[in-house]
């Protein structure tokens, strides 16, 4: 079942068919409350979207909502557009902000693209950002996480309906979650890239995010950056190679 929320008039595009919340933009060219009556517009099948204002960190011609209980929301922040969706999950006690960089670039690519905060309940999070970008446009929807979020990434694959995932130095374990591949049923595209000399989590531990009857699944690389860090370092290039061969196989395959 969908759910409605009411927007206002002349909200801006979001891709082929996707709307942006009222509120949502940064430019202040949506109309004040007062300057158009309202509609009702159904966004799709994520529970009670609320428009919120777009934070200061996010990529120019984002839009925000936010999805959850009220008294702990969890806010989705999202620019691009089309089809292919990408969730970008951070790690813990971070946010959106984190991956501003990355979802510029895989904007630029074609993809409509989210990040989000987290919630107490981190599992109820992550889902409801990947519910909120198949509300704006998303038809397929593919996960890249960053130590927390690489964790909550591979251990939820099968339940987000994810076509490809990517995990950034993921614990095999987290807040009770096991993103193991033994303790996996997703058999889809999977990359976990980790550090050789990772001081936060150890490059074993991350290993077994992997796949171990399929090395091709897993990347070691020198140095010791850990989650995001992995895209700011001498290996940036690289590993943002890596996340978009994965993306391309998820959603060609």
């Amino acid at each position: 079942m969908h759910s409605v929320v009411k927007v206002r008039a002349g909200l801006l595009a979001v891709g082929v068919g996707a709307l942006l919340l009222a509120g949502c933009t940064g430019g202040g060219d949506t109309p004040e409350p007062d300057a158009a009556p309202e509609e009702t517009v159904s966004v799709g099948p994520s529970p009670a979207i609320r428009p919120v204002d777009v934070p200061d960190c996010a990529p120019e011609g984002s839009a925000a909502a936010a999805t959850g209980p009220e008294d702990d929301p969890t806010v989705v922040v999202w620019t691009g557009a089309g089809s292919k969706g990408v969730v970008l999950a951070p790690q813990n006690q971070a946010d959106y902000c984190q991956w501003t960089n990355e979802m510029t670039r895989l904007a630029g690519q074609g993809y409509l693209v989210a990040s989000f905060s987290w919630a107490d309940d981190s599992a109820a999070s992550l889902l409801g950002a990947v519910d909120a970008l198949r509300s704006v446009g998303a038809q397929d929807v593919a996960l890249v996480g960053a130590s927390k979020g690489g964790a909550f990434s591979a251990a939820l694959a099968d339940e987000a309906d994810a076509v490809a995932v990517v995990a950034l130095g993921p614990p095999a374990t987290f807040d009770g979650i096991d993103a193991s591949s033994e303790a996996s049923t997703y058999d889809g595209p999977l990359l976990v890239i980790a550090s050789t000399d990772d001081s936060q989590v150890s490059v074993d531990g991350s290993r077994e995010v992997a796949r171990a009857d399929d090395p091709s699944t897993f990347m070691e690389l020198s140095g010791g950056a850990h989650g995001v860090a992995l895209l700011e370092g001498e290996h940036a290039s690289h590993v943002q190679v890596a996340i978009d061969g994965v993306l391309a196989q998820g959603f060609t395959g």
